[in-house]
C-alpha cells in the first residue's frame, strides 16, 4: 500500500470496528466511543481496553452506559486529516445502535465540507466494520473516489451476514439493544442464544445447547445462507475466555475443512460493544468473495 501522505482520501471509522494496529497500517483514523462506568467516563481504546473493561464491569455489577463521540471530536479530526487529504471517507457502525454516523454527519455538515466528507453508514458493527475499511482501503488505493469505495461497501453490507451467540440475553434486554420477546428454542441455564444484524437491526435467531453446539451451528446458519461451497470472506470476533475459545474452535473448522471461507481478520469485541451483548460471545460475519477487491489468499496476508 502507498505512505499516507500519498493518498488523497483520508479513512475514518469509530473505535468498535476492532481494527486494532491494522489502523495504523490501513491508515485509517479511529474515532473512539465512550462509556461511563460508576459515574467516570473512559474513550474506548485510548482509555479503556477490553482487558481493562473486563474487571471494572466486574466491580461494578451494573450495565455501563455507551456514548458516541462528541460532535467536537469528528470536526477536530475532520479538520486535521482535511489539512491534508482532498477528501475524507468515513465509515461507522450502524446508525439503528448508535448517533456515531449521525454525529459525524454533524460535523461534516458545521465545517461546510459535505463536498469533501462523506459519511457512511454501514449497518454493521464490530469486526464486520473492520472488514469494510479494509475493502475501502483497497479502493482507494486502486484510485477509486469516495462515492465509489462507498457504493463498494454498500454492496458489501448489503450481502453481508452476521450471526453471533452470547451467553444471555440480559445485556441487550437492559441496554434496549434487542426487544424483549419470547425467542425460539430453549431458555434453560445451559442454552446459548444466537443472533444476527439484520438491516442494522439486532434479532434473535435461535437457542441451541452448549458450547460445541452453538460452534456448529454457526456454520449451518452460513452454509444455509450462502450455500455450501461459496467462496466466502470472513471476520471472526469474540470475547471472554469462553467466546474466545468458542471463536478458535470457529475459525479451526472454517479454515480447515475446506468449505470456502477465508478469514481475514479476526479480533476481540471491544468495551463498547461488550457492554451491549456481555461476556462469552462467539461472532462470524461472512460475504461473498466475488464482492471483494481484498487480495485472496496467497496474494495478501491475513489481518
Amino acid at each position: 500500500m502507498t505512505m499516507d501522505h500519498e493518498r488523497s482520501v483520508a479513512l475514518v471509522t469509530d473505535s468498535t470496528a476492532g481494527l486494532g494496529s491494522l489502523a495504523h497500517e490501513i491508515a485509517c483514523q479511529v474515532v473512539p466511543l465512550a462509556l461511563e462506568i460508576c459515574g467516570r467516563r473512559y474513550r474506548e481504546g485510548p482509555e479503556l481496553s477490553s482487558a481493562g473493561f473486563y474487571q471494572l464491569l466486574a466491580e461494578a455489577g451494573a450495565p455501563p452506559a455507551t456514548l458516541p463521540p462528541d460532535v467536537d471530536e469528528f470536526m477536530r479530526v475532520y479538520e486535521s486529516l482535511l489539512a491534508d487529504h482532498e477528501q475524507v471517507l468515513s465509515i461507522h457502525l450502524s446508525a439503528v445502535l448508535s448517533q456515531t454516523a449521525e454525529r459525524a454527519q454533524e460535523a461534516a455538515r458545521r465545517l461546510d465540507a459535505g463536498d469533501r466528507i462523506l459519511v457512511v453508514d454501514s449497518r454493521l458493527a464490530g469486526a464486520a466494520l473492520g472488514l469494510l475499511c479494509l475493502e475501502a482501503r483497497v479502493r482507494l488505493d486502486r484510485g477509486a473516489t469516495p462515492a465509489e469505495a462507498a457504493a463498494a461497501v454498500a454492496e458489501i453490507a448489503g450481502a453481508t451476514r452476521i450471526y453471533f451467540s452470547v451467553y444471555s440475553l440480559d445485556f441487550l434486554y437492559l441496554g434496549g439493544r434487542l426487544e424483549r420477546v419470547r425467542g425460539p428454542g430453549s431458555s434453560i441455564a445451559e442454552d446459548r442464544p444466537i443472533l444476527s444484524l439484520e438491516n442494522g437491526r439486532l434479532a434473535l435467531v435461535e437457542r441451541v445447547i452448549g458450547e460445541t453446539t452453538r460452534v456448529d451451528r454457526t456454520i449451518q446458519l452460513v452454509e444455509r445462507e450462502f450455500g455450501v461451497g461459496e467462496p466466502l470472506i470472513a471476520a471472526v470476533a469474540h470475547a471472554g475466555e469462553r467466546g474466545e475459545a468458542a471463536a478458535a474452535r470457529l475459525e479451526e473448522i472454517l479454515t480447515g475443512n475446506g468449505i470456502g471461507i477465508d478469514v481475514r481478520l479476526s479480533s476481540p469485541l471491544g468495551p463498547v460493544l461488550c457492554a451491549h451483548t456481555g461476556f462469552d460471545v462467539c461472532g462470524i460475519a461472512v460475504y461473498p468473495r466475488r464482492l471483494s477487491a481484498i487480495p485472496a489468499p496467497g496474494e495478501g496476508k491475513r489481518a
